[in-house]
């Protein structure tokens, strides 16, 4: 169970750390408005990746009852954790309009609650992450590795939120 846990911890690190529309949004509306701005943003998102993660984590435990649909679901996430990694290098490349936010309303949370929800990367992570439990040895995973799972990567979340905005301030 440490093994789970501590997996789901450091793919949540390496799924925040990413660069994406959380991260600049956070970073936009946290030079613009601040270490509260930033972190409201981060912990908005929360709502989103909880939302992702209990709708993938239960999917999965039903999906990956069939042994050929789990070996497709596991490279297809891995194709989409790819492609999304490469156009988040491109994007990475870009310049970003830091004033551009200077006129936004205050609900920042709002905003990363739905930056979230609406983010298709999320979907496509969760394909991935979701292999990981298989992966792991848990081939036939029982509610209790689902919510192994979930607290790992939800705690590993809630630090993320917190160091960001530090870093962002």
């Amino acid at each position: 169970m440490e093994t789970l846990f501590f997996s789901a911890f450091a793919i949540a690190i390496s799924f925040a750390i990413q660069p994406g529309v959380i991260g600049f949004e956070s970073l936009r509306r946290g030079i613009s408005h601040g270490w509260t701005a930033a972190l409201h943003v981060e912990l908005g998102s929360l709502v989103g990746d909880a939302t992702w993660a209990v709708i993938a984590l239960l999917g999965a435990s039903i999906l990956f009852q069939n042994a050929v649909i789990t070996l497709l679901m596991s490279f297809f996430g891995c194709f989409l954790l790819l492609r999304f990694a490469w156009e988040a290098w491109k994007a990475s490349q870009a310049d970003v309009d830091f004033e551009a936010g200077k006129t936004e309303g205050n609900n920042h949370f709002m905003a990363g609650a739905m930056l979230s929800l609406s983010n298709p990367q999320n979907i496509t992570g969760w394909l991935g992450m979701s292999g990981t439990i298989i992966g792991l040895g848990f081939l036939n995973p029982q509610p209790v590795h689902l919510a192994v799972f979930f607290a790992g990567f939800m705690i590993a979340q809630v630090i993320w939120c917190f160091f960001f905005a530090t870093v962002v301030e």
